[in-house]
């Protein structure tokens, strides 16, 4: 995934009327672009290089979409919370592997990381490798019985 880092003008002088609207363009631009990239867009780039995994909670279910999975290829769990409580996404799929969590609104928690609790509205893009075949659970541990589950067979990678 691409991130830029821009540097804010630091000159005592203001910056022309141009600048500001090229300015705010180029931002805006990178931002659409940024977050095309984040939802899975343009699928040709983004397709071969990460498994996807999207995970929508509403009304104190998880509903899960995925394509058949491969063990040692990068995988990222899009998950998006649409009720309107906080709700915890934990499982056991992210033990011992290196996962990263990123978002504004989600708290990474446990020994490496186990789960994330994701706030009313929030969306979180977790990036791990998958290791060992099999099924793997998840859960919301603040909502006994929300449980969901991504299934690996043994199948070879490509």
């Amino acid at each position: 995934m691409l991130w830029r880092t821009v540097k804010q003008n630091t000159v005592d002088h203001p910056t022309p009327p141009s600048n500001h609207r090229s300015r705010s363009i180029l931002m805006i631009v990178q931002a659409v672009l940024v977050g095309t990239l984040c939802l899975g867009g343009f699928p040709g780039v983004l397709a071969q290089s990460e498994q996807q995994i999207v995970v929508t909670i509403r009304n104190y279910t998880f509903e899960t979409t995925q394509m058949p999975l491969q063990l040692h290829l990068p995988t990222v769990i899009h998950l998006r919370n649409t009720d309107d409580v906080r709700h915890d996404f934990s499982s056991e799929v992210f033990d011992g592997s290196h996962t990263r969590v990123e978002a504004l609104n989600a708290i990474s928690y446990g020994r490496g990381i186990r789960g994330v609790y994701i706030e009313p509205g929030g969306d979180i893009a977790i990036r791990f490798t998958i290791e060992k075949p099999g099924r793997y659970q998840f859960k919301c541990s603040i909502h006994e019985g929300m449980k969901g589950e991504i299934l690996l067979m043994s199948a070879g990678s490509a």
